[in-house]
């Protein structure tokens, strides 16, 4: 077929993307590339940074996005917040050097979740008992995280993001991204984005939960894991999203264990209990097996 008759887009590590591979990939069709950067200090074998962290990795990979700019016009570059890694403000101010330094990606952020069996991590944050059980129908990686964040208070985490989409989806830096991109549909994508609830939308949510999370009771114990019961804040969110189909949803369906992981596999590792003559008989010898020559 010849070059130029299907677009094409693909998840991938910054590791594969090199220039070489780059150049492969515009000569087939690819429009757009989503990498995933993660964190600042782990994970340098997918980002191909090697032992490097903190403002040197960040000035590595925004290098190495730049270059994949100039080859496929749009780039998603995905980080996850709140990460057992992370400590204070650095992480979140090193994210928003890049975004200075990268004008031409859209920044994505997702909120660390754990996917019940997805990860062998998941058996560690169980067995810490920091896995919440958070509605399925918030778990996107954006509505809501299900994990306790190891080195935050909720509050300071919660700070935190906010802080990082404000700069984000600021209007200086949509005007950097616009200008940076160099293919309409891209400009024109990055602006929607912005503007709409994956940018100034998400603002809005995580404002609202910082709020409740200083005023609503229900809410505080439910993200500390001193309760189970879920806030009216995400039982109205569900009643919202599903409109009339409200009524048709079963009992019971907003609740989970969020523990069920650990569970099955502690089921999994435990051996079968041998088999006890009943008390008052003996038990019978049994013959020896045939030995195989």
């Amino acid at each position: 077929m010849p070059p130029g008759r299907i677009d094409f887009l693909a998840e991938s590590s910054l590791s594969l993307l090199s220039e070489p591979h780059l150049q492969r990939l515009q000569k087939n069709g690819f429009k757009a590339i989503l990498p995933g950067i993660e964190s600042w200090y782990s994970m340098g074998g997918k980002s191909k940074t090697g032992s490097r962290t903190g403002l040197d990795k960040v000035e590595q990979v925004s290098d190495h996005v730049n270059t994949i700019l100039r080859y496929i016009p749009y780039v998603q570059a995905n980080f996850v917040l709140g990460l057992d890694d992370d400590v204070g403000e650095e992480p979140f101010e090193l994210t928003k050097r890049f975004v200075d330094l990268t004008p031409g990606a859209f920044p994505a952020y997702s909120l660390l979740s754990a996917f019940g069996q997805a990860a062998p991590l998941n058996l560690e944050l169980q067995r810490d008992g920091r896995v919440l059980p958070t509605p399925f129908h918030f778990l996107d990686n954006n509505k809501a995280t299900n994990v306790r964040p190891k080195n935050y208070t909720w509050n300071a985490l919660y700070d935190n993001i906010i802080g990082l989409r404000r700069h984000t989806f600021s209007w200086p830096a949509i005007g950097r991204r616009l200008r940076a991109n160099r293919v309409q549909t891209a400009r024109w994508m990055n602006f929607v984005r912005a503007v709409s609830a994956e940018g100034f939308g998400r603002i809005r949510h995580d404002s609202t939960v910082r709020r409740l999370l200083d005023q609503d009771v229900s809410v505080r114990r439910f993200f500390e894991g001193e309760s189970e019961s879920l806030p009216a804040f995400y039982t109205d969110q569900v009643r919202k999203d599903l409109g009339p189909w409200w009524e048709a949803l079963p009992e019971g369906s907003l609740s989970h264990d969020p523990n069920a992981y650990l569970k099955a596999h502690h089921a999994a590792q435990t051996p079968a209990h041998p088999h006890v003559p009943r008390a008052g008989r003996a038990a019978q010898p049994t013959a020896p097996s045939p030995s195989v020559s």
